[in-house]
């Protein structure tokens, strides 16, 4: 039986014996094999076999066509699947091989460092039989990994070994279900925002790094796809809202000062364990992950902490102790933006969101400005930018009536589905920044999206491109 599965991953070979000197006796024939696991194949050799013919089927009794003769030191090389092993001797006597025993099964899993809660792992493995295999998969622990029907359900966090044997054969490997990382999530408004350090266990960030180094790998490194992941897992996977954090400088070579602030250090993963420090250079406020703060809060009046926390903060005060220790380090707009495109496997230097007329990132590809011919045409797809007047975000997820963005605002990272219409583009931005803020502030941020930068020309090829994220 073949099962299906739309995993690839890391070959597990499960060998089982490489046996040698079996021997049958059956009237005057002496029979002996040779199995030899590594090209699934089997020798035969005995007094009399050359008076024999053989059959290699899928039936326990195979078709007279099916037999061949043997000679001496035949080897026969068997492919995926099950069967069964018939001799005839020179009076037609029937003579069945070994009923029983595997000679190989090989496991191809999708073997991710971490898996979220409610995936479904589908198990393909291939194998070479004598006889019927009787694969077997189970579960040590089905509170954290159910087994079923040769599926993997992950139900809760922590480790479970998964044990799959045939006959007298066995092997195991361990699934580790996190809550580090989720399946797809639009709804960004739902999460809570990082303010703490997440991870204490470098070996735990290097985990959740592999997973996102593997996801985009598998969409494409260097192409749309790869850069589409990035922003995806930000943004849709990880289970909290980045904080946005003003940017404290850029990592111009001629200058002397360099931010960590809002995750310009250029670095592949996510800005999690201590360890990322160590090839900083000068930072202007500080050393922090994601999620920690600058300054320890020393201030007596807590009654604001929660205004700065969700964005209703003045402008003004960016860049002050005060600003510092209430805030926890995360991204702004273009930081975002920069690392999602750097861990896609494109570096196109330190740019801010600019506009139009202006260094920036408004500079690359082509840039359209909105209306309704452009938002109902093709032309738009996910891994492209929209922005306006020094603010930048990216495609995420097109579909035929609605545009996924994800931008750094000043509620932090988050997901916003758009209508493909002007009036859609041009009302749902007001309508935040003026829920927001309050005077005199909000007229500086009432400017709608008004132009995409489409990236074909930059991206070159879209490699594992999907419009939409799986759900």
């Amino acid at each position: 039986m073949n099962f299906k599965s739309i995993i690839k991953g890391i070959l597990i070979f499960i060998v089982i014996f490489n046996t040698s000197g079996f021997l049958f006796s059956y009237n005057e024939i002496d029979l002996s094999y040779t199995i030899n696991p590594d090209d699934n194949s089997i020798s035969i050799t005995g007094r009399g076999l050359s008076k024999c013919r053989i059959a290699i089927s899928e039936s326990e009794d195979p078709d007279e066509e099916t037999y061949e003769t043997i000679t001496k030191d035949n080897s026969y090389k068997l492919d995926d699947g099950e069967y069964y092993i018939v001799i005839k001797d020179n009076k037609d006597n029937i003579i069945p091989l070994f009923n029983e025993g595997t000679i190989s099964l090989t496991v191809d899993k999708d073997y991710l460092p971490l898996y979220p809660v409610d995936e479904i792992i589908d198990i393909e493995y291939r194998y070479t039989s004598i006889g019927p295999s009787n694969i077997t998969i189970s579960s040590d622990n089905e509170g954290v990994v159910k087994v079923k029907d040769n599926k993997l359900y992950t139900i809760s966090v922590g480790i479970a070994n998964i044990n799959i044997t045939s006959n007298n054969m066995s092997d195991s490997f361990s699934i580790e279900v996190t809550d580090l990382y989720t399946k797809p999530n639009p709804d960004s408004d739902e999460k809570p925002i990082l303010n703490k350090l997440l991870i204490s266990d470098p070996a735990e960030a290097e985990k959740l790094d592999e997973v996102l180094r593997l996801k985009i790998e598998e969409a494409g490194f260097g192409t749309r796809a790869g850069v589409v992941a990035a922003a995806r897992f930000l943004a849709l996977e990880f289970p909290y809202k980045l904080s946005y954090f003003a940017e404290g400088g850029r990592l111009d070579p001629v200058s002397s000062v360099q931010s960590d602030g809002e995750g310009r250090y250029y670095h592949y993963g996510l800005f999690l364990s201590e360890d990322k420090f160590d090839d900083l250079g000068p930072s202007l406020y500080g050393r922090a992950t994601w999620g920690e703060y600058f300054r320890e809060d020393n201030s007596n009046d807590h009654s604001k902490d929660e205004y700065y926390l969700n964005g209703r903060y003045v402008p003004g005060g960016i860049g002050t102790s005060l600003y510092l220790s209430k805030r926890p380090n995360g991204l702004d707009c273009s930081g975002y933006v920069s690392w999602c495109y750097y861990n896609g496997g494109f570096d196109f230097g330190d740019l801010g969101a600019g506009s139009p007329g202006t260094h920036g990132m408004s500079e690359l590809g082509e840039l359209v400005f909105i209306s309704d011919e452009l938002l109902e045409s093709d032309r738009i797809k996910a891994g492209d930018l929209v922005g306006y007047e020094g603010h930048i975000g990216i495609v995420i997820g097109v579909d035929e009536d609605h545009i996924w963005i994800a931008d750094t605002l000043l509620t932090g990272l988050k997901v916003t589905c758009y209508e493909r219409n002007e009036e859609s583009f041009e009302e749902l931005p007001k309508k935040l920044f003026e829920e927001l803020h309050d005077d005199p502030y909000k007229e500086t941020y009432e400017e709608p999206f008004e132009y995409f930068i489409l990236m074909d020309d930059e991206y070159k090829e879209d490699g594992n491109y999907t419009a939409m994220w799986e759900q």
